[in-house]
């Protein structure tokens, strides 16, 4: 098997586990009663592992430049926990607005401003959660395992 593609073939699970849980918990938070759970969450998981997967590892390197940018005296796993913080609310954001767009039709704009803000902040303790799961945990594991060329 070629090594780029066993590399990658690690990271799916974590980053479906992720994608998964987060779009589960928001499709559920913002389910109306009429809405079956698994076509609402279905539909939130296939845009966020189309589109949302593909551009975090873009907003990943954005957040990252800026960071070490701006904080250059700052030790080394200070950043590391700031950018998974950051990526956790920013990749969030954006799923709590396109998981409530999908599956809502709203009339008004505070009412869909609401659903948003509370999908956002059920789903939040989960993905700070993976941010430090990520940063303490699976990122170093992970980069012993890229860096090993046996692996």
């Amino acid at each position: 098997m070629q090594l780029k593609l066993k590399k990658a073939l690690v990271l799916l699970p974590i980053m479906l586990s992720l994608i998964g849980t987060i779009t589960g918990i928001m499709s559920y938070v913002n389910l109306a009663p009429e809405q079956h759970f698994l076509q609402a969450w279905l539909n939130a998981f296939v845009f966020a592992f189309l589109v949302m997967l593909p551009s975090g590892a873009l907003i990943f390197a954005a957040i990252h430049k800026l960071v070490n940018s701006l904080f250059v005296r700052m030790p080394s796993l200070y950043k590391k926990l700031l950018q998974g913080i950051l990526m956790a609310v920013v990749m969030e954001s954006i799923l709590a607005i396109v998981t409530t767009a999908i599956n809502h039709d709203f009339g008004s704009i505070s009412h869909f401003t609401t659903t948003v803000i509370t999908s956002f902040l059920y789903a939040l303790p989960i993905g700070l959660g993976f941010a430090c799961l990520m940063t303490f945990v699976l990122h170093p594991k992970l980069e012993t395992f890229f860096t090993d060329p046996q692996a």
